[in-house]
């Protein structure tokens, strides 16, 4: 029987563009790229899990600011490739800066504001849903409220802006509650415009997590269901996939084996290791 298991990028990609799912994890081609350079919200991220893998009365500034250099360092080179021109590094020196100004103050912010119990950190969970169908996320930070001792989601983002109500429907965090058995989301929003923090919180009914449920369910019946011949391109002319010569080489008959061998490479990322983020997302 065949199973399928759901992560928050796959059902991004199939609500957005079915054929773009069928691209990515049927065929399972990935953009050749020489470069691939991380974000300011991957390089912060990783620090923060660092941070918050400590106990409570560990955690210092200190501390944070050189989980930041490890996560700095770890990906300079890959972010610089082996010849770096003067753009590239000239965004290095932006994303140095920015995550450094972005957490020089965090631990003071974050030891008014962490009243929880940190239960685990980047730890993948896994629910099954249907006999068919299952869901992976791996939460940012799961921890516990001191006072009524529910569990919650801990999701860092970066935002040049923050708005409250940003992420009223967000695939990542929903996912979280459900594999996890948490009842909201707190959002440790990190605003980099002018370097300042937000904690905003939403907690989800039994009905919204039910709702969520059901439509993941006939989300992966779909996916199940639907032969890759029916998985038809979308039309776009300014479609900023990375798939869109392939969906271009098909609808004017061109060979996309072609464009296989030329643009793009089969993807050797584990099963549910996560993706990089869309065009146009932030973290």
């Amino acid at each position: 029987m065949e199973k399928l298991t759901l992560s928050p990028s796959k059902v991004r990609k199939w609500v957005r563009c079915r054929k773009s799912y069928h691209w990515r994890y049927n065929r399972k081609l990935v953009r050749v790229r020489k470069e691939v350079p991380m974000s300011l919200g991957s390089v912060v991220g990783k620090a923060l899990a660092d941070y918050y893998w400590e106990a409570k009365d560990l955690r210092n500034q200190e501390k944070l600011a050189r989980y930041l250099e490890n996560s700095l360092s770890e990906n300079k080179s890959s972010f610089l490739g082996k010849e770096p021109n003067k753009e590239r590094l000239d965004d290095w020196n932006k994303l140095e800066r920015t995550s450094k100004a972005l957490l020089s103050r965090y631990h003071d912010y974050a030891k008014e504001n962490d009243e929880f119990e940190v239960v685990s950190v980047e730890t993948p969970y896994n629910i099954e849903l249907t006999p068919k169908v299952s869901l992976m996320a791996i939460p940012d930070t799961v921890v516990k409220d001191q006072t009524e001792g529910l569990p919650l989601v801990l999701e860092h983002k970066v935002r040049y802006r923050f708005r409250t109500g940003d992420f009223g429907i967000d695939y990542q965090s929903v996912y979280s509650c459900l594999v996890s058995g948490a009842i909201g989301t707190i959002y440790n929003v990190l605003e980099y415009s002018k370097p300042k923090y937000h904690r905003d919180i939403i907690i989800r009914s039994n009905y919204e997590l039910n709702y969520f449920k059901d439509m993941l369910v006939r989300i992966g019946n779909d996916i199940l269901n639907t032969l890759p011949e029916n998985m038809y391109p979308m039309p776009f002319k300014r479609c900023q996939c990375e798939y869109w010569e392939l969906c271009q080489a098909e609808m004017t008959g061109i060979d996309i084996e072609d464009v296989i061998g030329e643009l793009y490479t089969k993807s050797i990322r584990p099963e549910g290791a996560g993706e990089p983020g869309e065009p146009g997302e932030q973290t």
